[in-house]
Parts: structure tokens; C-alpha cells; sequence
């Protein structure tokens, strides 16, 4: 899991540090529903340090969670794609020094709970403690029951930090798939997803509707769909729209 290896390189650029008893402590109070859990990422050793609410809400034992088991659970289709957000996170965290008390990251997917279903959650990210240089050694992540809202299959986040350049890092977490299309093949996408027709494209664009038919094959071969609906879940899911 490719997650996994960048944590485990992460690891090895911090020296371990213990994480302040106090700060565990104090969420053993942390107050949560029937629908939420919390747990805290030691970036240091690479381990799930701390996990509450995790049986009530998922069905499973808050003692026998790790990292490891917790990501296995994400659904198939998903955990590339929050492998990827989770990683641009982190390492945006890593390069800026001093810029990391105030980020958080708003992430949601499809994770299986002890029955076998698979729900949508919101996964809140934030900073727990840094180090001396300003660096991120623990995050907080608070999960949270989506599906009575979003049921839908598509990963989306939120990344709140200081300084942050959006393009770029939406760049690094779509990777190729961000700039497949040309900017006259994207307008017509997001004009497709609006439901319009090639007739209507062409008018909203003006250009001519065998223009519009043109670049219409050409995005459905790039993007390896066959219908307006799978395009669009390919947009959603690689940042395009």
C-alpha cells in the first residue's frame, strides 16, 4: 500500500518523540456520538497511538485497531485517492515548517464497518503536536457518518492550510490524470456534466457542433468511457470538474 511506504519514509526523517502523556490523556474526555470515532497518527513510528469510539460506531475494538488494518478497511475503489490526498497533505505539512498548528484536512470515502457494509464518512484532519522545528510529529483525525447525507461514490476533500497554492496541490494528487484533457476539451466536460447536449455545447461555446463531436471521441478515449455518466464519475474522481 503505497500510503504505508511513505509513512515508513516519513518515519525514518523523524527521531522518535514521544508524544506528551497530556495530550493523550486529555482525549480520553473527548466527547463523540454513536456515529463518530477519533484516533491519533504518531508520524515518528508510523502507529495508530490512540483510538476511541471505534466499536460503537464501526464494530471494532478500539484495543485491536491499527493503521495498517484501519486502511484495509477503505473501499477498494478509494483508498488510491486518499492514499494520494493523504500523502500531498503530509508532505505539504513536511515542506512548510511553522505553517502546519492551523491545517486541516476534510476527507470523505467509503470505509467497511464490522458488518461488511460499506459507509460513507467524513475523516477531519488536524494537527496534534509538533516538534520543536514547527514540524507535524501527531495529527488528530476525527471520523464522522456521512451516509445519511452522501452515499455517493466519489472521494472529496478540503485542504485548509496557510500559503497553500491550490493548483499545485491538486496537481500532485491527481498526478497525470489532472492534466489529461485540454482546456477546450475540460470546458466541454463541464459541459456535459451540466446534461447538455452536443447542439448546446456548441451554441454555449460557439463553436460548431462537429467541433463538439470531435473533441467529445477524443475525451472518451483518453478517459477510456463509454457513456456521459462514466465520464463524469471519471471527472469527479480524478479532479477534472
Amino acid at each position: 500500500m503505497k500510503v504505508l511506504e511513505f509513512l515508513e519514509e516519513l518515519a525514518k526523517k523523524y527521531k522518535k518523540i514521544d508524544i506528551s502523556d497530556a495530550n493523550l490523556e486529555s482525549l480520553q474526555d473527548y466527547s463523540l456520538s454513536q456515529t463518530e470515532c477519533i484516533y491519533v497518527i504518531d508520524f515518528s513510528t508510523n502507529k495508530m497511538t490512540f483510538a476511541k469510539g471505534f466499536e460503537p460506531f464501526l464494530g471494532y475494538s478500539d484495543q485491536k485497531i491499527s493503521l495498517i488494518n484501519y486502511l484495509e478497511k477503505i473501499h477498494p475503489e478509494d483508498i488510491d485517492l486518499v492514499g494520494r490526498i493523504g500523502t500531498a497533505t503530509i508532505e505539504h505539512s513536511y515542506q512548510h515548517p511553522n505553517q502546519n498548528k492551523d491545517n486541516v484536512l476534510y476527507l470523505s470515502f467509503r470505509i467497511r464497518n464490522a458488518s461488511g457494509e460499506y459507509i460513507k464518512v467524513l475523516s477531519q484532519s488536524s494537527v496534534l503536536e509538533l516538534d520543536n522545528k514547527g514540524q507535524m510529529i501527531s495529527s488528530l483525525i476525527k471520523v464522522s457518518d456521512l451516509s445519511f447525507i452522501d452515499d455517493g461514490k466519489v472521494v472529496s476533500y478540503k485542504f485548509v492550510a496557510e500559503n497553500l497554492d491550490q493548483e499545485v496541490f491538486k496537481n500532485k494528487v491527481y498526478n497525470t490524470t489532472y492534466n489529461l484533457f485540454t482546456a477546450r476539451e475540460l470546458d466541454i466536460v463541464k459541459e456535459i456534466s451540466k446534461g447538455h447536449t452536443n447542439n448546446e455545447i456548441a451554441e454555449n461555446l460557439g463553436i460548431s457542433k462537429h467541433t463538439v463531436t470531435t473533441h467529445r471521441k477524443k475525451i472518451m478515449k483518453k478517459s477510456g468511457c463509454h457513456s456521459a455518466e462514466e465520464l463524469i464519475k471519471f471527472c469527479k474522481r480524478n479532479g477534472a470538474i
